[in-house]
């Protein structure tokens, strides 16, 4: 289930063609901007850094003083990086960070998407809707860490992955959450496509409640998804699912609540609760081929998508020439 390997294989292209460039940059006044449109290398911006609305900007070790912001239908790549100050990724545009490190928040703001990998470490990540723009977005995050999440649109997920807070997906598309660990509650709600998690842990409560797509905690049987265990500290909530419940191979250090789902959960054997057990539902089936489908498909939309979003990245980019 591991995304990384085709995706990374353009950015390892693009980075011999930069051929170890190193970019010298001059100090700079407070308060000034550096722009970018084009590619750099191993420089340090003493100044905040803007990507224009429209234009690409690839960066292979460059250090940023200041904040970020990628303006509307902008793109920004950056690998082996880092940024002292927030980003502010705006309607349709995209950031993507490998192999990075961002002191503060990444903030979507109706944006096409963002996306960190390969040990990119964030503050807060928030992905948020915006009037007007041409899609929810997506929240992709792969062999990373962050503070905290909270997505309240598009689409969330989190692979091998290490979240120090709560993650929250009140309103977002769907959240699938895979082989990571949350220090702190994690709370899906409203989602349009559900979510399942698998192979994790959560040290909180976990609630899922009034999603209209599958939720799955664990999927019992069928290893395709969940090799081990979840683990979750405190209780395990799941209520109002209308698009199908199934619950099994779970630790829990609280209460499991299920009900008032329709159709009534589908609850394993293999949940060890150590609270109360507050239950009208039904055992435990094999997940369907429909809706093991339907997360199948999360994952080879998302991979497309950045796979897409990245190659346009740095072609343009690098058709630009040197940003600095």
């Amino acid at each position: 289930m591991k995304l990384g390997n085709k995706i990374a294989a353009s950015t390892a292209t693009a980075a011999l063609a930069l051929g170890g460039l190193t970019l010298m940059a001059t100090p700079a006044q407070a308060g000034l901007v550096t722009l970018c449109s084009g590619h750099g290398g191993a420089v340090t911006l003493p100044t905040d850094l803007k990507v224009p609305a429209g234009a690409s900007c690839f960066l292979d070790g460059t250090s940023i003083k200041g904040d970020v912001t990628v303006e509307g239908g902008a793109n920004l790549h950056i690998i082996g990086g880092s940024i002292e100050g927030e980003v502010s990724v705006a309607d349709d545009a995209y950031f993507d960070a490998s192999d990075s490190v961002v002191d503060g928040d990444v903030v979507s703001d109706g944006a096409y998407g963002t996306y960190l990998e390969d040990g990119t470490s964030v503050a807060a990540l928030r992905a948020q809707a915006a009037e007007g723009a041409a899609n929810d977005g997506f929240t992709f995050v792969v062999d990373s860490s962050a503070a905290s999440v909270d997505a309240t649109a598009g689409e969330l997920y989190i692979n091998g992955s290490r979240v120090a807070g709560p993650v929250n997906a009140d309103g977002a598309v769907y959240a699938d959450i895979y082989d990571s660990v949350v220090r702190g509650a994690l709370t899906v709600a409203g989602t349009a496509q559900g979510g399942i998690l698998c192979d994790s842990e959560v040290l909180g409560d976990a609630t899922y409640r009034d999603a209209s797509g599958p939720v799955a905690v664990g999927a019992g049987d069928n290893d395709t998804y969940c090799a081990s265990l979840n683990y979750i500290d405190g209780d395990l909530s799941v209520t109002g699912i209308s698009g199908g419940a199934y619950i099994d191979d779970n630790i829990v250090g609280g209460d499991l609540v299920a009900e008032n789902n329709t159709p009534t959960a589908q609850i394993g054997d293999n949940n060890r609760v150590r609270g109360s057990v507050i239950t009208q539902e039904v055992a435990m089936r094999a997940l369907a081929a429909e809706v093991t489908a339907d997360f199948e498909a999360h994952e080879a939309e998302l991979e497309d998508q950045v796979e897409e979003a990245r190659a346009k990245t740095i072609e343009e980019a690098m058709e630009a020439g040197p940003a600095f």
